[in-house]
């Protein structure tokens, strides 16, 4: 089974490299690697292009005339590219472990009818955002655990209505078929993946393999934190994910948004308990 990795590219010289070299570390070898710009101006370019020339699994493209034209159309062209039923996505500051595909594979040999495959992740990077983040996803996890005891064959349908469970698109594989046909055109860009994430969520299950698979890049530069903040767009956002349920099912919406709400709550309660908890181990453990 061979599995393509698409990775939208911008201005990421800095971190590429280490990006690639973890695909060209990954166990399982039968695996293609699109590498999509988005107009970069800096010196990553150059660095993509030694990695393709070096090993033919790795294709990168770009633009008409390296134009910058978001991330929405980006992944949208890269997605075009991809003839194999599943793909990965990897932002290009992220690194995956050197097991992501081969146990991702396994995975879906395992249970052949897996649709969605995302998995836990290392957060690294700045300090502050790593120790929030950190918190946050202990606790998402818990909180949909709650919703799916028996299982990890998520329904995300309510957690989504509230907040992204999915820690980041980089731990993310799914049926080609399935994003061809959701796409990424989000209201907010920065936030493709919620948006996906939404939609698909009516009507297919989110399979969790709960091992650290990624290797998630934290920084104020980022494009996602940069994002971050914008009234506006998540706005934008939030009102179309409100627009979506309703429109899926009108007669439940109040009863989702309701229960959602509670959810939510509950999901705000457990970090506040879990978070002097985490600090508290945390100071033991670096004591030790």
């Amino acid at each position: 089974m061979e599995i393509s990795i698409i990775t939208a590219s911008y201005n990421c010289q800095d971190t590429i490299k280490e990006t690639l070299d973890s695909v060209l570390s990954q166990t399982y070898k039968n695996w293609r690697l699109i590498v999509f710009d988005d107009g970069s101006k800096d010196s990553s370019l150059d660095i993509i292009r030694r990695y393709a020339q070096s090993d033919g699994r790795i294709q990168l493209l770009r633009h008409p005339g390296g134009a910058n034209k978001g991330l929405p159309q980006t992944l949208q062209k890269a997605l075009a590219c991809v003839k194999t039923e599943y793909a990965a996505f990897l932002e290009c500051d992220d690194i995956l472990d050197k097991n992501y595909l081969k146990e991702k594979v396994d995975y879906i040999r395992n249970n052949p009818g897996a649709e969605i495959i995302y998995s836990k992740v290392k957060c690294f990077g700045d300090k502050n955002r790593v120790k929030k983040l950190t918190l946050f996803n202990k606790a998402a996890e818990l909180y949909v655990k709650m919703l799916n005891p028996f299982s990890n064959k998520y329904n995300l349908n309510f957690p989504l209505l509230s907040f992204n469970p999915v820690p980041t698109f980089s731990c993310v594989m799914l049926k080609t078929a399935l994003a061809e046909e959701y796409g990424f055109d989000s209201p907010y860009p920065p936030q493709a993946d919620y948006w996906l994430w939404a939609r698909l969520s009516f009507k297919h299950k989110f399979h969790f393999i709960g091992k650290d698979l990624t290797l998630w890049r934290l920084t104020q530069n980022s494009y996602t934190m940069k994002s971050l903040g914008n009234a506006a767009g998540e706005k934008r956002l939030r009102d179309a994910i409100k627009d979506l349920y309703i429109k899926n099912n009108p007669a439940s919406y109040l009863f989702k948004a309701g229960l959602s709400k509670l959810l939510s709550f509950a999901f705000k309660l457990i970090s506040f308990i879990f978070k002097p908890v985490a600090k508290i181990i945390l100071g033991i453990k670096k004591q030790a």
